[in-house]
């Protein structure tokens, strides 16, 4: 495996899922502003009928990418060695002198 590889988070997939969660928000805000109730997410998206599996499909799938991607990172960042904090790790160039 590529040790050095840098990985980085997508910007289009973050977008996605910031504008798929922040719609979900100001949409159930806006619901139960007008009705004073929260709106059932499960039966308004089956009576979409077929396209409801597609949508949940998307669904799942930016969430696992997302946590996955978090799990790697945390995973990567605890695996990682600190080598600034062992001995004989200088920032500057030591000195050795020979006594005679």
């Amino acid at each position: 495996m590529g040790g050095d590889k840098n990985w980085r988070i997508s910007p289009f997939m973050l977008s996605i899922l910031a504008i798929w969660f922040i719609a979900n928000l100001i949409s159930q805000f806006v619901f139960i502003t007008l009705h004073g109730i929260p709106y059932d997410g499960i039966a308004m998206l089956s009576s979409l009928g077929w396209i409801y599996y597609v949508v949940i499909v998307v669904e799942l799938f930016l969430w696992v990418w997302f946590f996955g991607y978090l799990i790697f990172k945390a995973f990567k960042h605890i695996s990682q060695n600190n080598s600034s904090n062992e001995i004989g790790n200088l920032p500057t160039i030591a000195k050795s002198s020979i006594l005679t």
